[in-house]
């Protein structure tokens, strides 16, 4: 059977779930329409699940209990982390939960040198709570109990200054996936905005990066290019 996913960060360490944030208690109560009695299954983003019975549904709380083993799922082999570029908002929360629900283990948003206008002086922390949210709400909906590590960075450089396996996709690359000939555990997907890399990007990345790869003839958009990237790794993993 089936169960409607909550995510409840401190589920493993705790008896009482308790929940009162307001969107999501309005999300149980009018759109699932769930009641005293129901059952959910309840995950802590760090691979800890179980299922969980309503025991009291009120406007401002409502507080689950355990009634089930705790599952624990295990990581995948190999460690993906997606970089993506800030780009316009709707593209990139529409990226973002891609990734999401294809499977990756860290997501992380830089700040590139062509950024988009239409952000460029926007308060970016609250596009940040947003990409976070979008996050979380795509584990609930794609069955994953870990919650993929979210991090940002003011720019390219300090972005890959402690990864090691790094891929960053190019239009004037000429190789594709099959030429790079041994892959690590820890692996950095890297693709650029919608004005594309600026030169000091450029450089930056064919002088730290492992590998440049082609991602075909045809022009991605910014926020289908870092979908297809992890969707073409892991294919060729054997992780999809």
């Amino acid at each position: 059977m089936k169960f409607h996913r909550v995510y409840y960060k401190e589920f493993n360490q705790t008896d009482k779930i308790s929940i009162d944030n307001k969107s999501k208690i309005n999300h149980l109560k009018k759109v699932l329409r769930l009641s005293e009695g129901s059952q959910v299954d309840v995950f802590d983003g760090k691979g800890n699940s179980s299922i969980c019975k309503i025991v009291s549904l009120e406007k401002k709380e409502i507080v689950l209990e355990p009634i089930g083993d705790t599952e624990f799922q295990q990581p995948e082999r190999i460690n993906l982390k997606v970089l993506i570029p800030y780009i316009k908002k709707e593209n990139l929360f529409f990226a973002v939960q891609k990734v999401t629900e294809i499977g990756v283990s860290n997501i992380s948003l830089f700040r590139p040198d062509n950024i988009d206008q239409s952000i460029k002086k926007k308060d970016l922390s609250k596009i940040n709570e947003k990409a976070l949210s979008t996050i979380i709400h795509a584990c609930e909906q794609n069955g994953s109990n870990i919650v993929p590590d979210f991090q940002i960075y003011e720019n390219l450089s300090s972005a890959i200054e402690h990864d090691s396996f790094r891929i960053f996709f190019d239009l004037d690359a000429t190789n594709n996936f099959q030429s790079i000939k041994s892959i690590e555990d820890n692996i950095t997907l890297i693709t650029g905005p919608e004005s594309g890399f600026s030169k000091r990007e450029k450089e930056l990345l064919n002088a730290r990066t492992s590998h440049n790869i082609s991602l075909g003839k045809n022009i991605l958009r910014a926020e289908t290019a870092p979908i297809t990237a992890l969707s073409v790794i892991k294919s060729n993993l054997g992780l999809l």
